[in-house]
């Protein structure tokens, strides 16, 4: 079993006084994290982790990029809202669903929201620039990411970041990934997302202005270091591509 405390306590020796916890009636056991580094400054990204309880290595990695500085080189140009671990009853246990039996990333176009979505909903209230999700997935034999933007243009990054990794970790060549048609590696949905029945995260921050939502799914066959320099390089090679377009 993965322990929810124990990623308390190194972010709270890593970053404490950035160190957000929220608590409610039923988040008393398992408080809900929000980390903002460079507040203010012009450029904004939300990164977060660990929606889906039974795929460490996204919270692993989004704790890496806290405790080995990798947020030192954008502290000056971006405002950096973490969110490590969404569903820490599903970390702490192991399962994809909270405590409640729901999958979380299924659940950002109901009326009533449990209350992770709903806290990460209040976050997207103001728009991003960029938003990363980091995942895994354990039926792929590679690297693969989704995203959606306003841009055409920064289409082209989903390809740099797999470029990028591609010596890291296998790309996911299938011509069809998880049910939806990929391009090496890549799932760009060109679709109305008002006609759909759910939204997963990604798409709730899209309909909220954020520019360009990447998700990001490692391999979780891979060991872990593996994953997390993969997911750490996804991460910097997306906040590069938005620093050079400034």
């Amino acid at each position: 079993m993965n322990s929810f405390e124990a990623i308390v306590h190194r972010l709270k020796k890593t970053l404490p006084d950035s160190l957000e916890t929220y608590h409610t009636n039923q988040t008393s056991t398992y408080p809900l994290i929000k980390i903002v580094l460079g507040k203010g400054n012009p450029q904004r990204v939300l990164i977060s982790a660990g929606i889906h309880g039974d795929e460490p290595g996204s919270v692993e990695s989004l704790l890496s990029f806290l405790q080995d500085e990798h947020y030192l080189p954008y502290i000056n140009k971006w405002e950096i809202t973490l969110l490590p671990c969404i569903n820490p009853h599903g970390y702490e246990f192991g399962t994809r669903e909270n405590h409640q039996g729901k999958d979380l990333n299924r659940l950002f176009k109901v009326d009533e929201p449990p209350i992770e979505v709903f806290f990460a909903q209040s976050i997207l209230s103001i728009p991003f620039e960029l938003t990363i999700e980091l995942h895994e997935d354990n039926e792929s034999t590679g690297y693969y990411l989704y995203q959606k933007g306003i841009d055409a243009k920064d289409d082209e990054l989903g390809i740099e970041i797999l470029d990028a990794i591609k010596n890291i970790m296998p790309i996911n060549l299938d011509d069809e990934i998880d049910g939806s048609s990929a391009n090496h590696g890549v799932i760009g949905k060109n679709i109305d997302i008002s006609s759909m029945d759910w939204w997963p995260m990604a798409l709730y921050g899209f309909s909220k202005g954020v520019e360009r939502c990447l998700t990001l799914e490692t391999a979780s066959q891979f060991d872990m270091a593996t994953r997390v320099n993969a997911h750490l390089t996804a991460i910097k090679t997306a906040l590069n591509y938005f620093s050079n377009k400034r």
